[in-house]
């Protein structure tokens, strides 16, 4: 077997060196931007566009759940949204909070030109958001019980989330 340039075997290091410091830094920038969310969270009442209400202790009764914030002007939410509408459609609970993005009709509009389908809530002047102290878009928080088990922002891609959604199926 012949052995690897050292240049090549420098490039390896290199490359996976780059991936643990991104790795840690997205950690880190998860913790830091992680919402609080408000004390009596999961009777929190969700009025959805469909013109449902639930709460998030009951949609997340006994399984693992997922509230997405986005909105229809952010860039990295255009990528993660198809993402977590594929969630909804396998069975997974979801339900989105479109943050500033309009009236219900253009949110609505938006969300079938795009394709999306999962339940969301219009979050027009922001109130939920702050309540959660959500900082960034897209935020995924994934609930159980009621209670938040495990938060994530930015882009992230449909096994990372289901991975994360199956431990805390088994741990929570």
């Amino acid at each position: 077997m012949k052995r690897l340039p050292s240049r090549i075997k420098s490039l390896s290091l290199s490359f996976l060196q780059a991936i643990v410091i991104f790795a840690f830094l997205s950690a880190v920038a998860d913790w830091w931007r992680k919402p609080e969310p408000p004390v009596q969270m999961s009777s929190e009442p969700l009025h959805l566009l469909s013109g449902e209400t639930l709460t998030p202790a009951l949609l997340s009764t006994n399984r693992t759940a997922v509230l997405y914030v986005w909105g229809d002007w952010c860039h990295i939410c255009a990528y993660t949204s198809p993402t977590i509408s594929r969630l909804a459609e396998d069975g997974i609970p979801v339900v989105g909070i479109a943050l500033h993005s309009g009236a219900d009709e253009h949110i609505r509009t938006y969300m079938s030109e795009k394709h999306l389908d999962f339940p969301t809530v219009n979050d027009n002047d922001g109130r939920l958001a702050q309540k959660w102290k959500v900082s960034v878009t897209p935020s995924i928080i994934l609930i159980k019980n009621g209670k938040m088990v495990h938060f994530t922002s930015g882009i992230n891609t449909y096994w990372g989330l289901r991975t994360r959604i199956f431990i805390s199926d088994l741990f929570y």
